[in-house]
């Protein structure tokens, strides 16, 4: 089944985002230096996004909590160094903080995060002898 995701540009042609590259995120994610809290969020915004094919989707705050097991308050401590750290970008929802399941912020993994991957993912291709391919 091909992906929806692909990294490139008109000009250069695009490479289409495969279950390797999903793993190897994975794979990075696990081996970072994070704490706990830190990726379990990052997991879980991994499969939400990435995983699911789509590069951000929109989480409530009360849900976020609820699928890593913490309180709204680490969340939101979590979030913040997760965003220092230049892991993942959030856009934020208006109104101010709310609990209800209806409010959601827009989450996705951060770029720089994501080149990373994707040049770890295309540095293992070619050294095996797969051709990235590149529609344009």
């Amino acid at each position: 089944m091909a992906s929806n995701l692909a990294f490139g540009s008109n000009e250069n042609g695009y490479a289409t985002v495969d279950e390797f590259y999903k793993s190897l995120m994975f794979q990075q994610i696990m081996d970072s230096d994070l704490n706990r809290n830190e990726r379990d969020v990052m997991l879980v915004i991994f499969r939400k996004t990435i995983h699911y094919e789509k590069w951000r989707d929109r989480i409530s705050m009360h849900w976020l909590s609820k699928a890593v097991g913490i309180s709204d308050v680490t969340l939101r401590a979590t979030l913040e160094r997760l965003e220092n750290k230049s892991l993942i970008d959030i856009t934020r929802s208006t109104g101010g903080k709310s609990t209800s399941n209806k409010k959601y912020n827009e989450f996705k993994i951060h770029t720089y995060f994501i080149n990373m991957v994707f040049k770890k993912w295309e540095g293992i291709k070619i050294e095996n002898g797969f051709t990235v391919v590149r529609e344009v």
